[in-house]
């Protein structure tokens, strides 16, 4: 499904405001390698430099064949990318990310300038295409991101502020100045956090302790693909996610899960070379999955990145969130050793999972603000 044909956006317009500027829509190649894919990969090799510059490592820098990988499945998830070009060479880029669910409001926009030519007008011209292919699909509520490392921070200065949760964005980072200049409003702040594996055996054994209370249900784990018998109860589980997370200071789609829906993101991941480490709490009196957590998991390198981390609403409380996430953490030390270090993201106002997670030992590794613009 598409809600665009293969002219490009607003040609015309976008380069009779920036002068020498070119926005123009990226196809996905069918093979890498071929001169068809040279745009890609000079996008993957653009995209990387920014990326370094801003983490100071390669913990987030993509292979082409991760990043094409990446936009391959788009059954329910339609993803376009628009590139700003300046004397032939691509110097910025916007994807445009659609929910494909009925009734879908939002767009995500991810967009990205080269540093060296930020304040030129650049990423305006981007955010300004991105808005127009929004528009024509329909979409009322745009959805974009800011993102800080821990490092960045400054210790004192003036915050900007999500409606729920402690946290606060710096305003004097160009980022956060670029996107209310633009008439977005930070709706919800994401904390990152870094956990150093393996536990510690004392921290390890206090959190079993703390696992063991959960009376009436057991675990079971996969890598890769969910077993058959399980897959319709975890994929009921996974369309809980939206709605029981917090999510109060920004509008977030509902999301219909089907086994279908869960095999076309085990085979993104697969072919991302990021198979799914997934363990889920069972209700032993119902047999419905209860809780689940989920690791993408690199065949290389030492960082690793958790996904959803769910108990749904009606079985909290029995300290599912702890069991699930350390026999997942035992599961990748078994499958996994090379895997030094875990990445988590957690709304800043969910204190109960982040309060887990304090507990397992992450400490604070950045920041991600979600900016929201409605159109029209």
């Amino acid at each position: 499904m598409s809600f665009f044909g293969p002219r490009d956006v607003a040609r015309a317009a976008v380069r009779g405001r920036w002068s020498g500027l070119e926005i123009r829509r990226l196809t996905p190649p069918e093979r890498l390698g071929t001169p068809e894919s040279a745009a890609f990969e000079e996008l993957v090799g653009v995209l990387n430099g920014i990326v370094y510059q801003l983490w100071g490592d390669d913990d987030f820098v993509e292979t082409a064949e991760e990043a094409l990988a990446g936009l391959r499945e788009q059954d329910y998830l339609e993803k376009i990318v628009l590139v700003a070009v300046e004397e032939g060479a691509i110097v910025g880029r916007v994807e445009a990310d659609f929910p494909l669910d009925q009734d879908a409001e939002t767009v995500s926009l991810l967009v990205d300038v080269v540093p060296a030519l930020r304040s030129r007008g650049i990423g305006s011209a981007l955010l300004a295409a991105g808005e127009e292919l929004a528009a024509e699909g329909g979409r009322t509520v745009v959805s974009a991101y800011t993102e800080h490392p821990v490092r960045s921070l400054p210790e004192e200065g003036a915050w900007v502020h999500a409606p729920a949760g402690s946290a606060g964005l710096p305003a004097e980072d160009p980022g956060v100045r670029f996107a209310l200049r633009h008439g977005y409003r930070l709706g919800q702040i994401e904390r990152s956090s870094e956990l150093v594996l393996p536990l510690p055996p004392v921290r390890a054994v206090a959190l079993a302790s703390t696992a063991a209370t959960a009376d009436g249900y057991r675990v079971v784990s996969w890598f890769g693909a969910a077993p058959d018998d399980l897959l319709d109860s975890f994929a009921a589980l996974k369309e809980r996610m939206v709605v029981d997370v917090p999510h109060s200071g920004i509008a977030l789609d509902r999301e219909a899960w089907t086994g279908d829906r869960v095999r076309a993101q085990e085979r993104e991941l697969a072919a991302r070379g990021e198979p799914l480490l997934v363990t889920a709490a069972q209700c032993e009196a119902s047999g419905d999955l209860a809780a689940y957590t989920e690791i993408a998991v690199p065949a290389d390198g030492e960082k690793a990145e958790q996904y959803d981390t769910l108990v749904a609403a009606d079985h909290r409380g029995h300290r599912l969130g702890t069991l699930v996430k350390l026999h997942n953490i035992h599961e990748l030390a078994r499958c996994a050793p090379h895997i030094t270090r875990l990445l988590t993201w957690n709304a800043d106002e969910n204190a109960p999972m982040i309060a887990i997670n304090r507990a397992f030992g992450f400490r604070p590794h950045a920041l991600t603000g979600t900016w929201q613009k409605r159109l029209g």
